[in-house]
């Protein structure tokens, strides 16, 4: 079973890709919506979203197990 956090930092992994593709095609050919090194800032902050998304879906698995096995005994 895939969690909501694994599909959620995905799509901001996705999306911080995206951006990054943004910030070359404007270097390369010209402006899209934003400058350049607009679009590296949006793409460098989803992916630091991306990452911690990840890492808080490590802790609340965590907590799940440990709620589980309490539930258990």
């Amino acid at each position: 079973m895939v969690s909501f956090h694994k599909i959620l930092a995905d799509g901001f992994f996705v999306m911080a890709a995206l951006a990054i593709f943004a910030a070359a095609i404007g270097w390369k050919i010209g402006d899209v919506w934003l400058a350049s090194s607009q679009w590296l800032m949006v793409g460098i902050f989803l992916l630091l979203v991306a990452i911690y998304t990840k890492l808080s879906a490590k802790e609340d698995e965590e907590i799940i197990k440990k709620y589980k096995s309490s539930k258990k005994k």
